[in-house]
């Protein structure tokens, strides 16, 4: 019987070359199917970290409205310090010629560049705020500008996408995020009060507020109603004060002297500055008929003294600066201190102030009210002012331009 040979063949011990060639074409299909799409996935990243770098440069530029602190926002970054928007990105991260912070306490309020606004990450290089995920260089403008909303755009940043050139689609589209004058600036609004919750009349008010890094205080003056405006206010804590001229104090007017025919008030400095009257003009109505006064002393002292027949006073007449000798009431040892403002919309009303304080006074007499036109203290015959009507009194500083006090007042009738 043959038997068999004791050799048995091995297959499959390696590839051949036909099948190394087939792998090879998938492998190379399936990269140049993946490839296109990774770089696709690559390049939207690099966009998301466009957007996300932007974002981050606006925060730096205007601070973020979401910070709080006790429900009040706390964040406004360059824009809050400065009182502007950075010419360039640079002015985030460089201080340069830029003037440095200093808080100024009498008004509550700081100004110049505290930063970097901008923390750049470990290995970044000193240029890398101006440049995108892409590593073209952001094109920034501080140009304002309408937009198609009809917003007004008060800077704007803009990455040229992937290929680096203006327009184009998909990643290749250019990213523009702006920075609208709404969120930057405002308008703001309050009322002022006396101490005895009168409207403060003509009151100077004074907004404390950074422009270009420097401490500025524009002023406006309050209406009737004590109301007032000041407007292109940059966002950020800001301080607002008054001035307010010389106010009549409350229940002070009362007939004196001899039969009662002078008429005595006292008018009170709430101010942080010293004021100067050089001009007074008082119209008034006695109950008794046509009257004039003849002399005026200020704190007692002689502030006018008639002198001829052509010289007493009648009612609405002035005793200019040529006659009237100056008077100055000192400022308030104690005024009321600025009030804290946070400026965080485009239109902010501020809460209602009301002066406080003990303000610095002076006594005003008006003396020797008669119906007689001679400056003797016989001419006709003397007035009783109790329950006269002075509707307007007014104080003008020494050029008679000015006006620092103005207010009415009845004297007290009898019995009362």
């Amino acid at each position: 019987m043959r038997m068999g040979s004791g050799r048995q063949e091995k297959r499959g011990q390696g590839l051949t070359l036909i099948e190394v060639i087939v792998i090879l074409a998938v492998l190379v299909i399936l990269v140049a199917l993946l490839v296109p799409s990774t770089v696709q996935i690559l390049t939207g990243a690099r966009r998301n970290v466009t957007l996300d770098e932007m974002e981050n440069l606006k925060k730096a530029m205007i601070g973020d409205p979401d910070l709080k602190t006790s429900g009040v926002r706390s964040s406004f970054a360059y824009l809050g310090d400065m009182g502007n928007l950075p010419s360039t990105l640079d002015d985030l991260v460089t201080q340069g010629a830029q003037p440095a912070y200093a808080f100024n306490s009498s008004k509550g309020v700081g100004a110049g560049w505290r930063g970097p606004y901008i923390t750049l990450g470990p290995g970044s290089d000193a240029a890398s705020h101006r440049v995108d995920a892409f590593g073209n260089d952001y094109a920034y403008s501080i140009t304002n500008f309408t937009n198609a909303q009809g917003q007004t755009v008060d800077a704007k940043v803009v990455s040229l996408g992937a290929d680096g050139v203006a327009g184009g689609a998909g990643n290749d589209e250019d990213v523009t995020l702006e920075t609208l004058v709404a969120e930057t600036t405002a308008t703001v609004t309050g009322y002022g009060f006396a101490p005895d919750a009168s409207a403060l009349d003509t009151a100077t008010v004074t907004m404390n507020y950074p422009a270009s890094g420097l401490l500025t205080s524009p002023t406006t003056t309050t209406n009737s109603s004590g109301f007032y405006q000041l407007n292109n206010v940059p966002f950020g804590v800001r301080s607002v004060s008054f001035e307010p001229r010389l106010l009549y104090v409350p229940g002070s007017a009362k007939g004196t002297g001899t039969g009662n025919r002078d008429v005595e008030f006292r008018v009170a400095n709430f101010s942080g500055s010293p004021i100067i009257v050089g001009t007074l003009q008082a119209t008034f109505t006695a109950t008794g008929g046509v009257s004039y006064f003849r002399n005026v002393l200020w704190n007692s002292a002689s502030a006018y003294t008639c002198t001829s027949p052509s010289t007493v006073i009648e009612s609405g007449e002035l005793i200019d600066n040529t006659d009237f000798a100056d008077q100055t009431v000192a400022a308030d040892a104690n005024p009321t201190p600025p009030q804290r403002v946070v400026v965080d919309a485009s239109n902010v009303q501020v809460a209602d102030i009301k002066i406080v304080g003990s303000g610095t006074e002076a006594t005003i007499r008006l003396e020797n009210f008669r119906t007689g036109t001679a400056c003797g203290a016989t001419s006709g015959s003397a007035m009783d002012m109790r329950g006269a009507s002075f509707s307007d009194v007014i104080l003008w500083d020494p050029t008679g331009t000015i006006i620092v006090g103005r207010f009415s007042f009845i004297t007290p009738a009898p019995g009362v």
